[in-house]
């Protein structure tokens, strides 16, 4: 199950991603409105951690939204805004729970479960599961990769940076968004891990590594 969490502070992100990853489930976390709308628009979501307070727009801007566009994916407010006009504000706006700061993990947990228990199999399964993008076939509920019918071994960031091209066929992604979406928090300096990822892929899929085309001066793109 993969949970987006749009979080601006970094202590909070950190203790969030490893909470949930001790957990199973697997996070992704976006420090902006703008960056957690890039992620939605790039692969699935199963269910949302929002924080009100964001440096680019409120929270509350962002549950409008959600509603508009994303009305099927759950969303759970964390916030240090403990109102009752907030939280009746966040429940009229399409939150589906709400958690004031600070807060113990195994509450948030026990949170997420419930709600996820309150959907129907329908609103869960929006999610297209399983991609075909030319000789690539990419699972992601067995997080399983087929290159020309044969098993490739991956990674987690592999897979993802291959979920998300396979998204995404043609589209070039710079190294910089790259970074954000399958790592999860923003990188400074450290492009080179992208480089070096796709090298190891590219390792992985021959003969088929021509797939994974460098768009130069730019970032990557699925040939396909």
């Amino acid at each position: 199950m993969t949970i987006l969490i749009i979080e601006d502070d970094s202590s909070i992100q950190m203790l969030l991603k490893l909470s949930l990853e001790v957990e199973g489930f697997h996070p992704i976390v976006a420090g902006t409105v703008a960056s957690g709308l890039d992620v939605l628009a790039a692969q699935p979501i199963d269910l949302i951690l929002l924080d009100l307070m964001l440096p680019d727009q409120s929270g509350f801007e962002l549950l409008k939204t959600l509603q508009q566009s994303y009305k099927d994916i759950p969303v759970i407010v964390l916030t240090a805004k403990n109102e009752m006009n907030d939280k009746i504000l966040g429940f009229q706006l399409g939150a589906d729970d709400y958690l004031t700061k600070p807060f113990e993990t195994r509450e948030l947990i026990m949170r997420i479960r419930a709600v996820m228990r309150r959907m129907t199999p329908d609103t869960t399964s929006h999610a297209v599961d399983i991609l075909q993008a030319g000789v690539i076939e990419i699972d992601r509920n067995e997080r399983s990769l087929k290159v020309a019918g044969q098993l490739v071994k991956t990674t987690s960031k592999e897979f993802d940076f291959l979920w998300l091209l396979c998204k995404n066929p043609k589209k070039v992604f710079t190294r910089e968004h790259i970074l954000d979406q399958v790592w999860g928090f923003e990188y400074y300096g450290q492009t080179r891990s992208v480089d070096m990822m796709v090298n190891r892929l590219r390792e992985k899929m021959k003969p088929h590594d021509h797939v994974l085309a460098t768009v130069h001066g730019m970032g990557y793109k699925l040939e396909v």
